[in-house]
């Protein structure tokens, strides 16, 4: 798993406090409304490198469509009035209009990526997807249409043109099929950075539910032992997200067997990040007094 722990721990944190504030009751929990909240500033950056990327391998194809619209319209000309080649004529016409689509697609693709109001990200999503889907589209229509230019060997002089930029066509297709699969390039030179964004998204949800479900399985025991470490003080009077972070570092100090020192800094980073500006003095001071037990 390449999931940065710390990240798991501050949603294990966020999930297990919220299963607390609504009376730890799980089957009453939207637990997929929680993860669209917790993962959604995740998700836009993701969104946003998705589309970026799409984009930037999609540089060149402004040019190759127009160069299929121009020769696509110069044979279709000269194909009218031949009955013999009525069905290759639709078909050429079907594939420069699923070209042009492929253009306007990107456009509005390209404008999303400018717009900055909140719903911004959504849209960049769905126009991602449509040009992925377009391209798989393009791609099987531009396979299927170039060997039937062989039964008209008249019109030779137009369809090689035509042909040379299909092929051109449907190889950047090929290239921006590839992307559909963000998990697969965690180890591309190009996208790399992509792909390792969406394996934090994916690999994130399962690594948290996990931790915090063992974490609450152990619950009894470890505020059995919070409850022994607290001097003059009591379990109920500590703020929820001060419980649960101890919840946690007693669990990994205790079940994962992790070192104090790690695990008292990353209880400190909770502390600072997530609670008041006394807190991280004393979870420090419990779990040391946990560590030294």
């Amino acid at each position: 798993m390449s999931v940065n722990r710390s990240e798991v721990r501050k949603s294990a944190l966020s999930l297990i406090y919220a299963l607390l504030e609504n009376g730890g009751a799980a089957d009453s929990f939207d637990i997929e409304l929680f993860w669209s909240i917790a993962q959604e500033k995740k998700q836009d950056h993701f969104n946003e490198a998705y589309a970026k990327a799409v984009l930037h391998t999609c540089r060149i194809s402004a040019d190759s469509a127009r160069l299929v619209a121009e020769r696509a319209e110069n044979l279709i000309a000269a194909l009218q009035g031949d009955l013999t080649s009525i069905a290759l004529r639709e078909e050429v016409e079907r594939f420069a209009k699923q070209s042009a689509a492929f253009e306007s697609a990107l456009a509005a693709l390209s404008y999303c990526l400018r717009d900055k109001r909140r719903d911004g990200t959504v849209q960049l999503a769905l126009c991602t997807r449509d040009i992925l889907r377009l391209a798989r589209v393009l791609a099987a229509m531009g396979e299927e249409l170039l060997p039937r230019f062989a039964d008209f060997p008249v019109y030779h002089h137009l369809m090689e043109p035509l042909a040379a930029s299909i092929r051109r066509r449907c190889r950047l297709m090929v290239v921006v099929d590839d992307l559909s699969e963000p998990l697969t390039l965690v180890n591309s030179k190009e996208h790399g950075g992509l792909g390792r964004l969406a394996s934090d998204l994916h690999e994130l949800r399962p690594a948290a539910e996990e931790l915090a479900r063992a974490v609450l399985a152990q619950r009894e025991t470890l505020e059995s032992e919070i409850t022994q470490l607290l001097t003059n003080y009591s379990l109920e009077r500590l703020d929820t997200v001060d419980t649960v972070i101890l919840l946690i570092a007693l669990y990994e100090l205790r079940f994962n067997k992790l070192e104090a020192a790690i695990v008292i800094s990353e209880a400190n980073q909770l502390a600072n990040a997530y609670s008041g500006s006394k807190s991280a003095p004393f979870i420090h001071g419990i779990l040391a007094a946990a560590a030294k037990a």
